[in-house]
């Protein structure tokens, strides 16, 4: 049996630092909170058309200067630009530092009202729920319900530990970064599942041995798949976070720590919450019988 590290004889150890991670998470959460983007907040949108050509990382330099900590530049194929200011900020002094960079025109200047806002952090949370949901029940159906759960443990501590991470960098959260947060926890269960597919098939074929053991061989055999995967996409979004600008470097840093933090459950947590799940139901299953 070609079992070269025993990884769940050190699950104590990993679910200590998980705890302290989700732990450290919730409590960021609860006192520095999330700092919200222009989605969930509302703002001000205001369009412009400038008398000369400018280019787009002169607008954001622009608008920065201005002391704008939340904000957002696109260019049309029309060639106005449009920005949009988080409620609060000061779009007096942006309009001003815009002047400086070239004359424009205003072709509109609104708001988007609280109204909005909350109804997409409604959509988000649907949305996350509703994922969250849908990978329990196919994991359920896929596997045993307890392996299910065990899946969705590891997954929602990823993605608790993205959102701590937001919120320790206090990078700015919108309804990119939401995707990007239901993308790193597709990629967990995904790196889960390859897992439980061959603690399954081992468990076929190797009857007899106790689960511990199987579960240490199912993870050694996909650790290089596992492994290799992790580090091709650790290395795509680390480079696209360096040098991608404001808005991509933002999402993907969603992917950089979830990645790291993804691989780490998969290993480590996920298989050891089936593990003493099955085992304790088991001893509840025998103390019925005895009683």
């Amino acid at each position: 049996m070609d079992i070269r590290f025993r990884f769940l004889r050190w699950r104590f150890v990993s679910y200590g630092v998980s705890l302290a991670l989700v732990l450290g998470s919730l409590l960021l959460l609860s006192f520095r909170g999330l700092n919200l983007g222009l989605d969930f907040t509302g703002g001000t949108v205001i369009e412009i058309r400038f008398q000369k050509e400018v280019a787009i990382s002169e607008v954001r330099k622009a608008v920065k200067e201005a002391g704008v900590g939340s904000f957002l530049v696109q260019e049309t194929k029309e060639g106005t630009y449009i920005i949009k200011v988080r409620e609060g900020e000061d779009v007096r002094a942006v309009k001003e530092n815009l002047e400086k960079v070239s004359g424009y025109d205003l072709i509109r200047e609104e708001r988007i009202g609280g109204v909005i806002s909350e109804e997409l952090r409604r959509k988000a949370v649907f949305a996350i729920l509703t994922a969250l949901g849908g990978i329990l029940l196919y994991l359920a159906f896929r596997f045993k319900p307890v392996w299910g759960v065990g899946a969705l443990l590891a997954l929602i501590h990823d993605v608790l530990i993205v959102v701590g991470a937001y919120s320790l960098t206090y990078r700015e959260v919108n309804l990119e970064v939401v995707s990007a947060l239901l993308i790193v926890a597709g990629y967990s269960v995904a790196d889960t599942v390859v897992i439980f597919d061959r603690i399954r098939e081992n468990l076929r074929v190797r009857k007899g041995l106790p689960l511990e053991d199987i579960m240490d061989l199912s993870i050694n055999q996909t650790l290089s798949r596992t492994v290799m995967t992790s580090l091709t996409t650790f290395a795509t979004a680390s480079v696209l976070f360096l040098i991608g600008g404001h808005a991509l470097s933002n999402i993907m840093f969603a992917f950089v720590v979830g990645v790291v933090v993804g691989t780490f459950s998969s290993v480590f947590v996920a298989s050891a919450f089936v593990l003493d799940m099955s085992r304790f139901f088991r001893r509840e299953e025998v103390q019925e019988e005895t009683a």
